[in-house]
């Protein structure tokens, strides 16, 4: 029996392409965030600082936004002391991305890799206090266990309406092959994806892959599966300068490419690691021409 359609996977197949917003991390470090510190605890301590980046992103365009949780988890949080905070953290992230969408954008609740990818304890306490997202994120999970932990979410913890979306970061092998970092091609996970109860596939990010392999993962993605795809690429590998992190791509450079991923099938664009409230604005003008 399918599930019910929400709102947001009404818009995945709509026809028309999503807008997300980009990366989070980058723009706190902008805001005075340390290189030791835990981006995921201004949720509770720096609320405005993660309130003013989602705001930046609204006014760049943006109608998907991802709540400040990607390493919101136990052992994460361990490292600062935070573990008991887990559900404090979280649930002021939802508010947080909540109130600067407003009643008409769409907050996906984001979940990085857990340690413990078998432990569904850990995973069942970080989705329920994600409570009021219009669909959870699985982003970064790059090995097939994670299909195990999508079902799970799909048949035990999830409300009936909440769609799950995984997304998957690549590498190059010394021979040039597009894999995961467990060695699995592209089309490995789009066979088994619905299967498992994704409702949406993705790529994001990944260690020198630009966006020509964006959008040949999103090819690949799209001969193996008929599910909406959707795609976060980075502003590039950076280099350090300083204590700054430098991304190579700009707004630019990284928007006209665009043509060529909506081409290949996606149904919602956004931006990972360097990306600003800049390139979300170019990638927004750039689907409003395409549009008219």
């Amino acid at each position: 029996m399918g599930r019910e359609m929400s709102r947001f996977l009404n818009g995945l197949h709509s026809g028309r392409v999503l807008l997300m917003d980009g990366a989070m991390g980058t723009q706190l470090q902008r805001l005075g965030m340390g290189p030791d510190e835990c981006g995921e605890a201004w949720n509770v301590k720096r609320a405005r600082s993660v309130r003013a980046v989602h705001d930046a992103y609204v006014a760049a365009g943006a109608e998907v936004l991802l709540t400040n949780t990607f390493q919101a988890n136990l052992s994460h949080l361990a490292h600062f002391g935070l573990e008991d905070r887990l559900e404090e953290i979280i649930s002021n992230a939802v508010q947080l991305a909540r109130k600067a969408a407003g009643r008409g954008r769409f907050v996906l609740g984001d979940i990085g890799p857990l340690t413990a990818l078998g432990d569904f304890k850990e995973l069942t306490r970080v989705i329920t206090a994600l409570d009021g997202v219009d669909g959870i994120l699985f982003e970064t999970w790059s090995h097939p266990r994670v299909l195990s932990a999508l079902a799970y979410a799909f048949h035990r913890v999830v409300e009936v309406e909440t769609p799950l979306l995984l997304s998957l970061s690549y590498q190059r092998t010394p021979s040039g092959r597009l894999v995961t970092i467990s060695g699995h091609a592209p089309e490995t996970f789009a066979r088994h994806a619905e299967h498992h109860g994704v409702a949406a596939l993705g790529v994001n990010c990944g260690r020198d892959i630009d966006m020509d392999d964006i959008i040949e993962i999103i090819r690949r993605y799209r001969a193996e599966t008929a599910l909406p795809l959707f795609a976060r690429p980075n502003a590039g590998t950076p280099t350090k300068q300083g204590e700054q992190w430098l991304y190579p791509h700009t707004p630019e450079t990284m928007a006209a490419r665009l043509p060529e991923l909506l081409e290949a099938g996606v149904s919602m664009i956004g931006g990972c690691c360097g990306t600003t409230p800049e390139h979300i604005a170019a990638f927004h003008s750039v689907l409003r021409s395409l549009a008219d």
